[in-house]
This record gives C-alpha cells, structure tokens and sequence, in this order.
C-alpha cells in the first residue's frame, strides 16, 4: 500500500501526528439539506413528516460537508466483523443520539459500503445514499427536539481509504489480512455510519469478530473476549471518555501485547506487530516518565489507559488514535512518541472546532516535544525554536494554511513558535496556567483558535492580538530573535 511520507523533522523525527478536529459551526441546528429523491430503504408509517432534514455537513471552512446537523451522538456501538479472506467487513453500528432540532430525517456519514437495513428505535426507517458518501435516514416518526433516539445500520463491504489533503489517504487498511485505521480528517465514515466531525464526540463500545488466529487493538480497555462459532474470536472494547470519530483505531493481526503501568496505576497496554523484533519496544521505555512530565505541565492525564500500536508497515506518520497511538514501523523514534503523547491533551481530550485551528494539535504537541527534548538534557527549548525557525516553508500562516496543506512543515513548526512567543511574553508561570486551564476548561468538547487567543488574554490580562496576527495570519514569517 502506498502510504504518505510525513514526517517533519526540527532537529529530531516529528510525528505528524493526526488528528483533525472540527468546526464550532451552528450547523449543527438541523438547517435545511437537499430534500429526499424517494425510499430507499422501507418503512411502515404513515406519518406526514414533521420538522425538516438535518443538515448534510457541519460547515467546517475546510471540509463543509463532513459532520452532519440536528443532533448530538452520546455514544457508538461498532460490531464489526472481518473476513481476511474475503477482504469483508460486516458491520452493525448503533448510534445513540440527541435531536438538537425537530426532525423530518438526518444524515450519517458512510463511504462506500452497501446498507442493507437501518432501524430508528426499532422501526425500519427508509434511507438513501447521496453525493457518495451521506446516508439520509427518515425515521418512521418524526423526531422531535431534544428526542434520544437509536439508529442501528447494517451495511457490508470492502472499506477503501479515501483522498485527503495531499498526500493523505485517510479511512481503512489494508493488505488483506492485517488492518488498521488512520481517518484524520474525516475517514472514519470509510467503515462505520457516523457524525464525522470532531465537533461531535461521543463514548464507544467497538466488538470486533475476527479468525481466532488474529488478534485485535483498539481504544480504551479490553473488557473481554468470547470465542464463537466457526472458530472465530470476539474482542469487545469500551471507551468511555468522548472521542472524536478520526480518533478511533482498530488494528488486526498477529499482535504482541505489553501492559505496563504508569503514574498514579494507569494502565499501559502496548500491541506490536508480532514479526517485528523486540527492539520495537525500546522508543517506547520512557512512556511512564512522559507522562509523569507532563501530567505537571498540562494537568492530570486525561483518559482511563494510554498505549501505542506498531504495525510492520513503513507507514511514514504516526497518528494519536485515543488510548492507543499508531505508529509505523519507521517512526519509532522518542521525540515522535513524546509528540504523540502530547496529542492526548491537545487534540483529543480537547479537539478542533474547524479543521483550520489543526495548529492547535501540531503545534503544541510539538512544542510539548520540545519541552520533553529540554527535560532530556538535548537543549534549552530557546535553541531549539531558534534552530526550528530557520526551516523552510514557514511563511505559509499556521492560523489558516489551507485545506490542501493541513499537514504543512508550518502548521508543526510554527504553530510551535507561536507557543514559545507567546510563553517569552506572558511568563513561564502564566503560560503554563494558560495551558492547564485551557485543558481544564474545554477538554472532553472542542475549541477554536479564536477561543485559545481569548483565553490568553484572559489570563495574560492584556491584548495579544499583535502576536497572533503576527505568528498565527501574516503571510511572512517574523524574526524570533526579535520577540524573544
């Protein structure tokens, strides 16, 4: 498989660590979408339809059609079943969910899979595919606001990654056999129905069902595994805290597992691909001590257990998947896995509200690399972000690169400098507040760029809007030596 070769360096390997979070959008109030050509599916009501169609996208300024409007996910079951030999996946997803509007119908996102049922609180429901990647659902009743309701949709297929911003290739691996999921920014709709965006997280449940000869990874703690009929094995998962949809990972294959534990019990559950050789564990020792480290510097790790997944795949990227980073087999560097830690905090207890603010991921999980380089005795951060300034393409501005360049060397990099700006200015003691409460305050929902830049007022008590202007919108990158 071909795969995107991402990765920065700044004196070290950088992770590119992915994720993509979303935007804070209205959408979300069920505005109008493109009426229903006709059934799809079937139904047994009557009813004339009440309310109106959910919106088909969220309206994100980058992906606007991704994410859908007039309801919020509480939580996901995925019962996924893999036929290695087939390259099949059977899936049952249940999504349970709030209207946020009075609804007529509403849109899940879902690419290139066959649907065979859908069910709205257990009603056959009729649906229809558009535009290739929404199903549209119109329930036998209305829905009316603040309704929960549960869909549950059964579809089938051969999952296939999907184009992204260049040279992504975001949803569902594989090569036959072996799987894995990289969907930042919106792939997750490549093997299960959803509300695709990171503005809307939700908790899991994922089952999946594969050859007994297999084994499975996903988020959160393993709560048990059953054997089934014709010599197959069920691994069923629960992540409880909110997770953005292009957080979720499911990998599958010859797997060696590792559990650790790290500060305060926490549990660490490490899966390696099994022909890869036990030095594959080594970037990985100091896991523990990271996140000791920055525990101190952000506020208490976030989630109920952390841990990487390896695959025997030159994968060129590693992706901060929830509770269960994946990392190719090239990116087994220390400052990629400090990067990847990073993004527990900035990006997935706290994530985007428009895929225009990734710098808040990459750059402060790069700056938290560079923070752990510094702590590692490899130099001040001062050299280090003078040293990452001379980097090429820098003048591209981290606050708005484009959709096409969502992973650019300057989202990374100076979206880094603008943190250490940003820390010369306000003081170590009020920079470090900023973040602890900026992680306090938004972490298990979504924020944008404009919510940080107001909180550091807040807290700096002055105007900073000449520094964000400068590091975060101007086209030319500014001198660092002149603002430190």
């Amino acid at each position: 498989m071909d795969r995107r070769r991402l990765i920065i360096t700044a004196g070290a390997l950088l992770s590119i660590a992915t994720v993509v979070a979303a935007a804070v959008i209205a959408a979300r109030d069920g505005s109008t979408s493109p009426t229903v050509a006709g059934p799809a599916g079937t139904t047994t009501s009557t009813v004339a339809p009440v309310g109106r169609p959910g919106a088909t996208g969220v309206g994100d300024p980058y992906f606007p059609d991704a994410g859908n409007g007039g309801y919020e996910v509480d939580h996901y079951v995925l019962d996924l079943t893999w036929e290695p030999t087939r390259q099949h996946l059977d899936g049952v997803t249940t999504v349970s969910a709030v209207a946020t509007a009075p609804l007529a119908s509403f849109s899940l996102d879902l690419i290139g899979l066959d649907v065979r049922a859908v069910e709205v609180d257990g009603d056959p429901a009729r649906w229809e595919r558009r535009d290739h990647h929404e199903l549209v659902v119109t329930p036998a009743r209305p829905l009316p606001e603040e309704a929960t309701f549960t869909t549950v949709v059964r579809y089938e297929g051969t999952p296939a990654p999907i184009a992204g911003p260049a040279p992504l290739e975001p949803g569902f691996m594989t090569d036959g056999r072996e799987v894995y999921v990289a969907s930042e920014p919106n792939g997750a709709a490549t093997f299960f129905p959803s509300n695709d965006h990171p503005t809307d997280k939700a908790s899991y449940e994922i089952r999946v069902t594969v050859p007994e000869a297999l084994d499975v990874a996903s988020n959160g703690l393993l709560r048990e595994t059953t054997s089934g009929d014709g010599g197959t094995e069920t691994w069923v998962f629960e992540a409880t805290d909110p997770m953005a949809t292009y957080l979720v990972q499911v990998v599958v294959g010859n797997l060696r597992f590792e559990e650790l534990t790290g500060p305060a019990g926490l549990p660490i559950r490490n899966a390696y691909d099994a022909d890869l050789g036990e030095g594959a564990g080594a970037a990985f020792r100091r896991q523990a001590e990271m996140i000791d480290f920055f525990d101190d510097l952000f506020g208490p790790y976030p989630f109920a257990a952390y841990g990487v997944v390896v695959v025997d795949e030159a994968l060129g990227f590693a992706l901060e998947t929830q509770t269960l980073a994946l990392f190719g087999s090239d990116a087994l560097a220390e400052p990629i896995v400090a990067h990847e830690l990073a993004h527990q905090w900035f990006g997935d207890h706290v994530s985007l509200g428009s895929w225009r603010d990734i710098w808040l991921n990459e750059g402060f999980a790069t700056y938290a690399q560079w923070l752990w380089a510094e702590h590692r005795g490899e130099g001040t951060v001062d050299e280090i972000a003078l040293a990452s300034a001379r980097t090429p393409g820098l003048d591209v501005p981290p606050g708005d690169p484009g959709a096409d360049r969502l992973f650019h060397t300057t989202v990374y990099v100076r979206g880094a400098l603008t943190l250490h700006v940003l820390r010369h200015e306000l003081g170590d003691d009020a920079f470090f507040e900023l973040l602890r409460t900026w992680v306090d305050r938004y972490g298990g929902a979504s924020a944008t760029s404009a919510d940080f830049e107001a909180l550091a007022g807040e807290v700096g008590r002055r105007d900073l809007s000449g520094l964000f202007d400068a590091w975060l919108r101007a086209p030319g990158v500014p001198t660092l030596a002149d603002w430190l």
